[in-house]
């Protein structure tokens, strides 16, 4: 049976489920260590550590949803089970994640540790449910080597809204600025009602795009006939199998390298806004919704770039571009050739800085997503099981690592340079400036130098156009098989 082509509704309605995924990565990067260290007074270290004890859970759990997904026979196919389930925990660990029902005060900093961890890690667990199935979703929708492209960008696109819809409802109706906090972003009880909020959009974005693309289940690969269940000795055959793609073990060190480096500018933007470049809510805001609005231009020319460059070296430049952009604005101010901090002029500044590097990570995250469906079908060939899951969970634990160890490490940061813990932070005033500097340093140019050898392992990456079209043509006379 051969499917028909895809509606412009059911391409929207795969993206649209990712506006789920930019509200809790726009969350998770930019507020979650800001909150729990700058807002509740946990010590940065213990907050970032928590940000990192749970990616261990996602090292297991992402590839367990990819496997599980893989095999799963039933009426609603393999991955739309799994996305409709994942609404509403999502939205319960992500609001509770915001709205603890303790204090450091009261219950001591191991209790708000141990708070942050277990819904980090909820939270992390629903969002695994439904982002890998999703993910691999996109790779069965079309084999097409360029359309799969601009689903993925489609998908990013939408994640970028995400962001945008975190800090435009944040700073504009819940942050606003107070006598009692000068810079809103620090007021513990804007927290919960912005964090109900979004934690009702993420659900039915997730419900939207289950929903939206349940015409396609007729036409989507099926899992393998009489297929056993999952065990951990299949999980980890499964992990190894895959690693034996030169593709895929390049791809995935180099990438993971990379967002690590991109998630230690994230978690510290905030507090570089706040306090480094001393933006006021209007300008802080201009400025964080400038990094997904470049990224939605960087994937809306993707499809293009890809074609002219390939996905591989599409994939290094944009990289190599990040690096040079997010490094300048430190290395202007130290040279004494950035405009003074606090002004609109900085504010417009930082902004055009911000719009260039979001549009040059964004060609290494597109290029993230579409290589996975070009290597799950190299893999369909070598080993005649069709595994997107797989990838995907492989792919989706890459994207974390932006998050967790970028936020782990900046919350090492912190406290290695004594930054000033809690409600007694209002302003830049309150911090010395050499700390302020050291952060900016070890943020900005420090950080992309760390994104080096992500580029050089990217090299390693083979597949492209040509390659693609010869394994598929291998594949097709199976594929013709098992749909007819």
């Amino acid at each position: 049976m051969h499917s028909p082509p895809l509606s412009t509704s059911q391409k929207l309605s795969f993206g649209v489920g990712q506006i789920a995924e930019g509200i809790k990565s726009s969350a998770f990067g930019t507020f979650v260590l800001f909150y729990y260290n700058q807002v509740l007074g946990l010590a940065a270290d213990m907050a970032g550590l928590a940000i990192a004890l749970a990616l261990i859970f996602d090292a297991v759990t992402d590839p367990i949803a990819g496997s599980v997904s893989d095999r799963w026979h039933g009426r609603l196919g393999r991955r739309h089970p799994f996305i409709y389930a994942s609404a509403l925990p999502l939205g319960l660990a992500f609001y509770l994640l915001f709205a603890p029902l303790i204090s450091v005060a009261d219950q001591g900093q191991m209790a708000m540790f141990l708070w942050m961890l277990s819904f980090t890690v909820l939270t992390r667990g629903a969002m695994t449910l439904y982002y890998v199935p999703h993910m691999a979703l996109g790779a069965e929708l079309s084999t097409d080597y360029d359309e799969r492209t601009v689903l993925v960008a489609l998908r990013h696109f939408f994640g970028a809204t995400g962001f945008i819809l975190v800090y435009v409802i944040g700073f504009v109706f819940f942050f606003a600025p107070s006598e009692a906090h000068p810079n809103g972003q620090t007021n513990p009880e804007a927290y919960p009602p912005f964090a109900a909020l979004m934690a009702t959009l993420m659900a039915a974005a997730v419900f939207i795009t289950a929903h939206g693309t349940r015409k396609r289940i007729p036409y989507l690969p099926a899992a393998t006939p009489n297929a056993s269940r999952v065990t951990a000795a299949d999980v980890v055959r499964e992990a190894l199998d895959a690693m034996k793609s030169p593709s895929f073990r390049w791809m995935m060190v180099g990438f993971i390298i990379i967002i690590v480096a991109f998630g230690v500018a994230g978690a510290t933007s905030l507090y570089m806004a706040t306090f480094f470049w001393q933006l006021n809510q209007f300008q802080i805001l201009m400025v964080l919704l400038s990094g997904p609005l470049g990224s939605m231009v960087g994937y809306a020319f993707s499809g293009r770039f890809f074609a002219w460059l390939d996905k591989r070296d599409a994939m290094i430049w944009g990289g190599f571009a990040w690096m040079m952009i997010h490094a300048s604005p430190v290395l202007l101010y130290l040279a004494g050739l950035t405009p003074p901090p606090g002004t609109w002029a900085c504010a417009l500044f930082l902004t055009a800085i911000t719009i260039l590097a979001g549009a040059t990570i964004g060609q290494l995250i597109v290029g993230s997503g579409t290589t996975m469906a070009d290597i799950a079908d190299e893999h369909e060939l070598r080993t005649g099981r069709r595994q997107e899951g797989v990838f995907f969970g492989a792919s989706a634990f890459a994207g974390k690592c932006s998050g967790a160890l970028g936020s782990y490490l900046a919350g090492l940061v912190l406290a290695a340079i004594n930054w000033p813990v809690g409600q007694a932070v209002r302003t830049a005033a309150d911090i010395p400036h050499d700390t302020l500097v050291t952060l900016a340093i070890i943020a900005h140019p420090v950080s992309v130098i760390l994104a080096i050898p992500g580029l050089l392992c990217l090299r390693g990456y083979s597949l492209n156009r040509e390659k693609l079209s010869a394994i598929q043509a291998a594949l097709r006379p199976a594929t013709d098989s098992a749909t007819a």
